[in-house]
Parts: C-alpha cells; structure tokens; sequence
C-alpha cells in the first residue's frame, strides 16, 4: 500500500515486481487525488477523492464505488479526509462489512497530521467493526504527522510505523 500523493512511476514499479498482489494508493492527476486498486495489471476502483483539502481538488461525487472483491477478501478504499465525510464513508464501510468474504479490508492512503487516528485505537471502532483498517501516510509532508498503522478487526492498533519504515501485518 502506498500513501496519497504517491508517483505514478512508483505504484508502475511495486506493480511489475509483484504482478499478482493488490496495490492500493493514490495518485495526484491534475490537481485531484485519484484512488488506485491494481489487481492482475488492472485497476479496479475508479474513485476521486470527495473531499478538498488544501492539495487537492476533492470531486464532491458520492456516487463512486470504491470497492473491490476478489475470492476470500473484500477491499474498500477512502483517500484521505473522505475517511471523516460520513456520508461517503459509511457507504463504503458499510458496502465491505456487509460483504460475505473473509478478509474485509478499507485501506487509506492519506497525507495527515499527527492529530488524526491519534491514540492506541480508530476513534470509531464501532463503525469499522469487523474490518481491518490499513492506513499509510505520507512520511514528507506534516512535521509531526500520523503514523501509518494495521488494526485488528475490532479497531485496535496491532501495527504503528515508528518514523518512515515499511510496515506489515499477517492478518487472518
């Protein structure tokens, strides 16, 4: 998984060397942040990020569908802020938790502060119950910015980065 504001060169690169995984990110196209869910030399979202922040142009379209199944595991992804519009992403929680796979994923790639997801857990579990949430933020942009993370199902933090090292969970 890659952070908002990720290079498309680079999301090319993680593609070609592991052709069969699901790379998750988001990339900034013309001044709008554009989800990203390859799978099998595809992408298999087609999302702009809702909201605006002060990089980005956000879409203001609720109607996407960010969502995406494959055999045992359901993934959904939030870019950013749409994480806190909660019309959209109750949409989009609500869609992967309902999903009858296994593994229910929302990744976020994201670009914030130290003051969101602040604290040993999300500060809803309760609306993420049942999925894991899989942040990764960007290391370059905040001074004091908010780790990237992997929760358990029930919103506890089972993985916090530490300063700007790749993370990994095995999740079951």
């Amino acid at each position: 998984m890659f952070p908002e504001g990720i290079l498309s060169e680079e999301v090319a690169n993680a593609q070609a060397s592991h052709p069969d995984s699901m790379i998750v990110g988001a990339v900034v196209e013309d001044g709008r942040s554009r989800g990203l869910l390859l799978h099998r030399g595809q992408n298999r979202i087609d999302y702009l990020k809702v909201t605006t922040d002060g990089r980005t142009a956000g879409s203001g379209n609720l109607q996407q569908d960010p969502v995406y199944q494959f055999g045992g595991v359901c993934v959904g992804v939030l870019i950013c802020m749409d994480v806190d519009h909660v019309e959209f992403s109750r949409a989009v929680i609500e869609k992967v938790r309902s999903s009858l796979t296994k593994l229910k994923l929302i990744c976020i790639p994201a670009d914030m502060g130290a003051y969101w997801f602040s604290g040993d857990g999300l500060p809803w579990p309760q609306m993420f119950e049942g999925t894991h949430v899989i942040l990764c933020n960007h290391t370059k942009t905040h001074q004091i910015r908010c780790r990237s993370f992997v929760t358990d199902a029930h919103g506890r933090k089972i993985v916090v980065q530490g300063e700007d090292e790749p993370i990994h969970a095995e999740l079951p």
